[in-house]
């Protein structure tokens, strides 16, 4: 399906989720920043929903969900950005910040006693290792290690007097990795693993595992460089006080996305990003708790004519 939305809390809904599932995390959580405050074309619930999340809560679940190399995208705003970034769980590292940068200040309340602020953060973390075990040559290198004769990656280890075969055979660890060609090769010299029931060439092996653990990090095209600094306008048709461009959701998509993936959005809103998931040729898991932004979401993304599942 194109489309899955979920009406919920996102820390109930996601851990009903298939473990390494998404290919990228994109969303613009509460910062806890602008709840209670009131401008003349608000109503009292318009902010209700900012309470900020436990970012230890959002790396648990973004961690297993991720699949490995697949990117954690966030909005924020300090002081927030500092404990997403302080907190970051160690399989799912902070790499850098962006920022976007508006054509208006964002919050006119704090004017007269802060400099006016014309950006918002753009956080970004990647999954590193395989913690659901689901490489699929994880079991190849399994028979491998058993048809040598040995148990462990150490006794590996030991008998070729070197370790560069040793997490090719972590096959129950986080730590497992593909060997390099020149170690295979000398696992066949050694082993003689192409009579093994089963043996794959070296390029066999890369094919399978070319599917699996990819870093996506696209430039725009006929571009040598992306810009840490991403300029769009917010749009004049707004349905949610903190909602982002469409554009600019697109880019970030298509930079950390390919074509096909599953995208996730754990605090969608009125349903932005599930928009330009389905302009950018993407699937989209979308899940909102607030009923009034969960109904204008689906309605926006039943306009772009999507295949939907509500849940």
């Amino acid at each position: 399906m194109n489309c899955l939305l979920y009406s919920g809390d996102c820390l109930d809904v996601m851990p009903s989720l298939p473990p390494g599932s998404v290919d990228l995390v994109l969303c613009d959580p509460p910062y806890g920043t602008i709840k209670g405050l009131t401008l003349d074309t608000w109503d009292k619930g318009t902010t209700v929903w900012d309470d900020a999340l436990n970012p230890e809560d959002i790396f648990t679940q973004c961690e297993r969900l991720l699949r490995v190399g697949g990117a954690l995208v966030m909005f924020s705003k300090e002081p927030y950005t500092s404990r997403m970034i302080t907190q970051a769980e160690k399989n799912l590292p902070f790499l850098y910040r962006m920022v976007w940068k508006k054509e208006h200040f964002a919050n006119p309340f704090s004017v007269k006693k802060a400099p006016a602020s014309f950006f918002e953060d753009i956080v970004v973390f990647r999954k590193k290792y395989d913690s659901e075990k689901r490489n699929p040559l994880r079991e190849y290198a399994g028979r491998i290690l058993s048809f040598t004769g040995h148990r462990t990656d150490k006794e590996v280890n030991k008998t070729l007097g070197h370790h560069r075969a040793e997490h090719f055979f972590r096959v129950n660890t986080t730590q497992f990795s593909p060997c390099s060609q020149d170690t295979y090769n000398e696992l066949i010299t050694r082993f003689g693993i192409d009579r093994m029931p089963g043996f794959m060439t070296y390029e066999e092996m890369c094919k399978v595992n070319s599917g699996y653990g990819t870093v996506v990090f696209n430039l725009p095209k006929g571009k040598k460089y992306r810009s840490d600094v991403l300029e769009y306008a917010r749009e004049r048709e707004r349905w949610h006080p903190t909602q982002k461009p469409v554009a600019l959701l697109e880019e970030l998509i298509q930079t950390y996305s390919n074509p096909g993936d599953r995208v996730l959005d754990f605090t969608m809103g009125s349903g932005s990003t599930g928009v330009a998931c389905i302009r950018t040729g993407r699937r989209f898991t979308g899940i909102e708790k607030d009923d009034r932004y969960f109904a204008v979401a689906k309605k926006r993304l039943e306009k772009e004519n999507s295949e939907m599942v509500v849940i």
